[in-house]
């Protein structure tokens, strides 16, 4: 009679004593004998109906197997087939491009930036004699120097009137200068002196008829800057 472990069921030698497989001792009262096959399952039982009868085949069941309409009724050779139509393709997108893109508005052009000249315009009539006389004694003087030997003097005295006229229309960026006012009527009295004595005692020209109203204006703007009646452009103040 065949012996099994009552722990894993392997099959063992009638003389063993443990089970060579997970060691468990082997009690000879407590053999586990191989169980009895399974019987086999008895035959499904025929309908009643169906031996009586046996010439009438069984009827069939209420259940009715689901078709496909499509399925049950084939395509006849006549009819054409039907094809399913393709769907339309997707509409692509439209290219970007950014050399086709117009040009920006005009208010988001960048606006020219001014230039800004440190010219400071004279506000006194005092200032604009003298500003404006120092610039036409200077061109007198200028033409001057064409018409003959170039003298170190008028070369000075341009140099001399020029300046007073950079203080004048370039105060804010001219430092501060001490004694400017009397500096400035001592040049402009010598330049009417030599004015006065090539007019009175020489050839005159355009050169020293400039150079004499230009000196007179600039004279009679240390004038009034002097005496205290300077008076701004647009009329007396009350």
């Amino acid at each position: 009679m065949a012996r099994f472990c009552p722990n894993c069921g392997t099959e063992v030698d009638e003389t063993a004593v443990f089970c060579p497989t997970c060691g468990q001792p082997i009690d000879q009262e407590a053999e586990a004998e191989i169980p009895p096959a399974p019987a086999w399952p008895d035959p499904p039982e025929r309908n009643d109906r169906a031996d009586d009868q046996p010439g009438r085949p069984a009827e069939p069941t209420d259940a009715e197997p689901w078709t496909n309409s499509d399925d049950a009724q084939p395509a006849r050779a006549d009819e054409p087939t039907r094809v399913e139509p393709a769907p339309p393709p997707a509409a692509a997108p439209p290219p970007t491009s950014t050399a086709a893109q117009p040009p920006a508005e005009s208010g988001n052009r960048r606006q020219p930036q001014s230039v800004s000249l440190p010219v400071t315009w004279p506000v006194t009539l005092s200032a604009w004699l003298i500003g404006g006389g120092t610039v036409v004694a200077a061109v007198g003087v200028v033409v001057g120097l064409f018409r003959g030997p170039i003298n170190p003097i008028d070369l000075l005295l341009v140099l001399l009137l020029l300046a007073i006229a950079v203080t004048v229309f370039f105060a804010a960026s001219v430092p501060a200068i001490p004694h400017l006012r009397m500096a400035t009527m001592v040049v402009v009295l010598i330049g009417l002196g030599i004015a006065i004595d090539r007019i009175g005692f020489g050839a005159a020209g355009i050169g020293e008829l400039l150079l004499f109203l230009g000196t007179a204006a600039a004279a009679m703007g240390c004038i009034l800057l002097e005496l205290g009646r300077d008076q701004p452009l647009g009329g007396p103040t009350r």
